[in-house]
């Protein structure tokens, strides 16, 4: 599709007008002065093509007035060949109408003519805004995107003016955008931002689902509460039924007992109220018999006193003659009474007085001796036995101590045989554990390493320890690094067996770049120093074939790994021979294990023994733990029991120490008594000699005082005699009156025992009496006791029939408790005891039988919860697998952006390189991703230029001073320059077949060398017709580059703008 014609009418300043383009390999140049409307032409091409970059009101002719309507048409003519040429007529036309009446919108048309004559075209189709059969200006740009493959935006067939030169002055982001646009890495890029709403989505799903399922546990752990809660309420019912049941049931039972026991007593009572009043009538028959016998005493009482009173006169009689008699005698006694007494006193003769005080004075002197050596003694086994009550109490606290301590060893030494057997058992222990532990650590190293090896058979990411640290340290210096397993695999059909031939070589890593630093001895090879000779996708005859879902570069990285395994299979070294490397300097055998890394059934396989391997291994291990732990409680115990073992054996060994102080105490007890005895002795007899001693120590006093009465007497003998005489007269005298005495004291006491018996009778009636009436307060107290009795047994009946009720009540309410307290044995225990348990088990079965907000459906609503919060923990799983899964294909699609982008900038950049080199300037393109305070992914393609032989380091072109000012940055040509190669690199990367392209201000910063130098590299790198629009004079070498060339005039007098041809002559 080349353009051959453009005809346009209405617009700006310009009449009808029309450009002659034609020939495909012909380039038009469009000069003139600024403000002349050369943009304008390249306006109606865009309008003309429905470019959303041109304002069709900005069109509009400025030489009509406000109530005039516009007009306009533009018609652009293409021819259809080269190497866009599309299945249609020669010659297609494509044209706008636009009117607007005064004050309307402006109303379009487009059309599209076709045919094979330039001048007979046809009408094809018409497309208006609204049209009712889809015929509307979506469906016109449509047919120009993939009918005609021509529309201007799309395939950027018109660079409108600065365009082409604002590359290198627009911010990084934005050049990155119109690059993405152009190479429609767009698409990729809007694909990995849903992918990434679509993770973010996820993971609010899968916060909401989280947040959700919190919710729900709580719920369930509110509804687990209700459940126990529910279950504890059961509990107390059954308990306190059962309970309050049993003790009902024992107070029924005891009530009933005692209510018999009180009936039994009350016939006993009554049985004894007979005898009470038995004896009553008895009382009575006594009281009149002894009242009988007191009247007749009374009267005997009466002789007696008759017969008293006579004797009392006779003596009175004898008491004055008597008292003559002792005047005399009392008068005699007067001047010797106090001697006479003494006198009539003495009981021995003189002589045997002396006699005796004599031997009174021996016998006290001899047992004064006697006491002083008994109390000796006494104080002697006193302090001896003192001294064996300390000894003895020292004896019995060790004694005692040593038995308490005895059991204890003796226990200990009950559980061990002895410390030898323990410490023996201990060692064997303490071998077993460190054999154990071992076993345990080697099962546990084993196991993680299974679990490591299917964690990267499960991410399908097989690498040897090896080739991670290798992975490890190249990602440390920015290198790129893959295994081999990455890009090779073994054919499907291939044995596994194969996979040994590859043994030498399979842990390969393989890096993208020139040189790197190796770690440690695996293969490093560098993959840009691979240059197969031919693309390769497999090599069947070793059974192996390229990785599938590679990318590009991946797929490209793939034919050098295999060419480079190829070269081992040649007659050059090193080779592959017998499994084994063979080169030059040596031999070498396997890299790692014996494994397969290669072979997907191999892995298969590998993963089903792996997971059956770690099920085992995790039950050995749980078997070992469990083990270990109970050795290691076993040893701790023993370990600290062997200290133990060891004093209780030497404390029972001295059995015998212990034995002997038991002798000891017997010993000392029983001297300990002998001395109790023989102090006990010792302080007797001095009891009896002190006893003795006083004793006579009173005979010795009272003979001397018989002595001195002695000596008195032989003074006053005479009146002694006469005294003595009275004496016996007044002695005779009273002897008769003491008969009369006695006669009177008969009576009297006659009088006396009569009266005795007088109060005896009367006692014994007060007694009677006494008995009456307490045989009548007995008889009441029984009646009392009766009543009381008869009421308790009525109060016992209505306690009986209450807790019969209560039982019977309880019964209607909980009958298989009731049943089950009967069932079981009675409760023997005090009836306070029970009445107190009742209350307890009646008020706490009432409260927990009328307890608010206990759910009787708690159980089930639990397991119902419990149902759905296992749901939701699927639904939670799913979520989260759903979030991995848009996260990994978020990173796939990243992956897919960053590989499409990097190969885009990769061609760009070495295009760019290209061309800037041609004018001594070094140059990169480069991308790179942000992050914006949004956390939004942002994406900047950076120019950097730097003329050949700088030490400078690169800069973008955009960058510039702050505040306006100057002296930074690149000058204006080098960014007009970077700028138009740079998009020369862009159109030329384009996959689009396009004839032709418009270029505004192409040429206006370029100096004339570079302008001539950058058309030419245009017109031989794109291969298109250029249509060029300058303002600029240029020289004529310039000017020989266009076939033809169109100046626009404007006349400022006129307002009228006009377009003149010139055909240039080439030279």
């Amino acid at each position: 599709m080349i353009p051959w014609r453009l005809r346009y009418s209405g617009i700006r300043d310009y009449d009808a007008e029309e450009m002659i383009l034609e020939n495909a390999d012909e380039h038009i140049l469009i000069t003139g002065p600024n403000g002349a409307g050369k943009s304008t032409i390249s306006f109606c091409m865009g309008a003309v093509l429905r470019s959303s970059k041109v304002e069709i009101e900005g069109l509009k002719s400025q030489n009509i007035s406000e109530d005039e309507t516009w007009r306009a048409a533009i018609h652009f003519l293409f021819k259809n060949e080269g190497l866009s040429r599309i299945d249609g007529p020669l010659f297609i036309e494509f044209r706008l109408i636009c009117e607007q009446p005064p004050k309307q919108p402006i109303k379009l048309r487009y059309e599209v003519h076709d045919g094979d004559e330039m001048e007979q075209l046809e009408l094809r189709q018409t497309y208006r805004s609204g049209d009712a059969n889809k015929n509307n200006l979506s469906a016109y740009k449509r047919e120009l995107q993939f009918k005609y493959k021509i529309h201007p935006d799309l395939y950027y067939l018109i660079w409108y003016q600065q365009e082409v030169n604002q590359f290198s002055v627009m911010a990084p982001e934005e050049r990155f955008r119109i690059f993405s646009e152009m190479h429609g890495i767009d698409r990729i890029q809007k694909d990995w931002e849903t992918s990434l709403e679509i993770v973010k989505e996820a993971r609010e799903a899968y916060v909401i689902a989280t947040n959700q399922q919190k919710q729900h546990e709580f719920t369930l752990s509110v509804a687990r509460n209700n459940k126990d809660r529910f279950k504890n309420n059961q509990k107390r019912i059954v308990e306190n039924g059962v309970l309050f049941a049993s003790t009902t049931y024992a107070l029924q039972l005891g009530a009933e007992n005692e209510r018999k026991e009180v009936e039994k007593y009350i016939e006993e009572r009554k049985l004894e109220l007979e005898e009470v009043d038995d004896q009553a009538q008895e009382f009575v028959g006594k009281l009149e018999e002894k009242n009988s016998n007191t009247q007749q005493l009374q009267e005997k009482q009466q002789e007696v006193g008759e017969l008293l009173e006579e004797s009392k006169v006779q003596a009175n009689e004898q008491e004055e003659k008597i008292e003559e008699v002792r005047e005399e005698v009392d008068t005699l006694q007067s001047e010797l009474s106090t001697l006479q007494e003494a006198y009539s006193k003495l009981p021995y003769p003189e002589v045997e007085t002396r006699n005796r005080l004599a031997a009174a004075n021996d016998q006290v002197e001899t047992l004064t001796r006697k006491e002083e050596q008994l109390k000796t003694l006494t104080d002697k086994a006193g302090h001896s036995i003192e001294e064996y009550r300390q000894r003895e109490s020292k004896l019995q606290a060790t004694i005692e101590q040593w038995e308490e301590n005895s059991q204890i060893h003796t226990e200990i030494m009950n559980r061990y045989l002895s410390s030898y057997q323990l410490e023996k058992d201990l060692a064997d222990l303490n071998h077993s554990l460190q054999e154990r532990k071992q076993l345990l650590e080697q099962k546990q190293a084993e196991h993680r390493i299974f679990k490591d090896e299917l964690a990267m058979l499960e991410k399908n990411q097989i690498e040897s320890e090896r080739q991670q640290e290798a992975i490890r340290h190249m990602k440390e210096q920015n290198i790129k690094a893959f295994t081999l397993r990455h890009f090779i695999k073994l054919m499907d059909r291939t044995p596994i067996e194969n996979e040994r031939l590859f043994d030498t070589i399979k842990y390969t890593i393989f890096y993208d770049a020139a040189s790197c630093q190796p770690i440690n001895d695996l293969y490093h090879v560098s993959l840009k120093k691979l240059i197969p000779n031919r693309v390769i996708i497999d090599l069947p005859n070793l059974g192996l074939q390229m990785q599938e879902g590679l990318s590009q570069k991946e797929q490209n990285h793939a034919t050098r790994v295999l060419w480079w395994i190829e070269q081992f299979f040649t007659s050059e070294q090193p080779t592959i021979q017998k499994n084994w490397l063979v080169d030059t300097r040596g031999t070498r055998g396997p890299q790692e294990r014996n494994t397969y890394i290669l072979s997907k059934r191999a892995l298969e396989e590998r993963k089903k023994f792996l997971i059956r391997k770690i099920e085992e291994m995790q039950k050995e291990i749980d078997t070992l733990s469990l083990q270990s732990n109970e050795d290691n409680e076993t040893f701790r115990v023993w370990n600290a029991d062997v200290q133990k073992v060891r004093e209780a054996e030497a404390f029972l060994s001295l059995k015998a120490d212990q034995q002997y102080r038991i002798e000891q105490l017997v010993q000392l007890k029983t001297e300990q008594i002998h001395l109790v005895v023989q102090k006990k002795e010792y302080e007797t007899e001095t009891k009896e000699i002190w006893k003795e001693k006083i004793k006579q120590e009173g005979v010795v006093s009272v003979l001397l005082e018989y002595l001195a009465v002695y000596e008195q007497f032989g003074q006053h003998s005479e009146k002694i005699e006469r005294l003595q005489k009275q004496q016996q007269l007044l002695k005779h005298l009273k002897q008769e009156l003491i008969v009369l005495r006695n006669k009177v004291e008969a009576y009297e006491d006659e009088l006396d025992r009569l009266q005795d018996s007088l109060r005896q009778l009367q006692r014994e009636i007060i007694d009677l009496k006494d008995q009456a009436e307490a045989n009548q307060r007995t008889k009441k107290q029984i009646a009392n006791q009766l009543s009381e009795k008869e009421d308790e047994r009525i109060a016992l009946s209505k306690d009986e029939t209450k807790q019969k009720e209560q039982l019977n009540d309880l019964r209607l309410l909980v009958p298989e408790l009731v049943d089950q307290a009967l069932m079981e044995e009675q409760l023997q225990e005090s009836k306070y005891t029970l009445t107190v348990k009742q209350n307890q088990a009646m008020v706490g079965f009432e409260n927990a039988r009328n307890e608010q907000g206990i759910d009787q459906n708690a159980i089930e609503n639990f397991l119902t919860l419990e149902q759905e919060v296992l749901r939701k923990e699927e639904e939670l799983h799913s979520a989260k697998n759903l979030l991995e899964e848009n996260e990994e294909r978020a990173i796939q699609n990243e992956h897919r952006l960053e590989t499409a982008i990097e190969m885009q900038v990769t061609k760009i950049n070495l295009l760019f390189q290209q061309y800037m080199g041609e004018f001594q300037f070094e140059s990169q393109i480069k991308f790179e991703k942000f992050t914006d305070k949004k956390d939004r992914p942002v994406f900047k393609l950076f120019i950097y230029v730097r003329k050949e032989g700088h030490l400078g380091k690169f800069e973008d072109v955009s960058l510039k001073a702050r505040g306006g000012r100057v002296g930074k940055g690149v000058s204006g040509g080098e960014e007009s320059l970077s700028s138009l190669l740079f998009a020369l690199s862009l159109l030329q990367n384009l996959e689009n077949q396009a004839g032709f392209i418009v270029l505004d201000e192409f040429d206006s910063a370029l100096d004339e060398t570079r302008k001539a130098t950058v058309f030419k590299m245009y017109a031989n790198k794109l291969q298109r017709k250029l249509i060029i629009l300058s303002p600029k004079a240029h020289d004529n070498d310039y000017y020989n580059q266009f076939s033809k060339a169109f100046i626009i005039s404007h006349d400022p007098k006129e307002m009228k703008s006009k377009v003149r041809g010139v055909q240039i002559r080439k030279k």
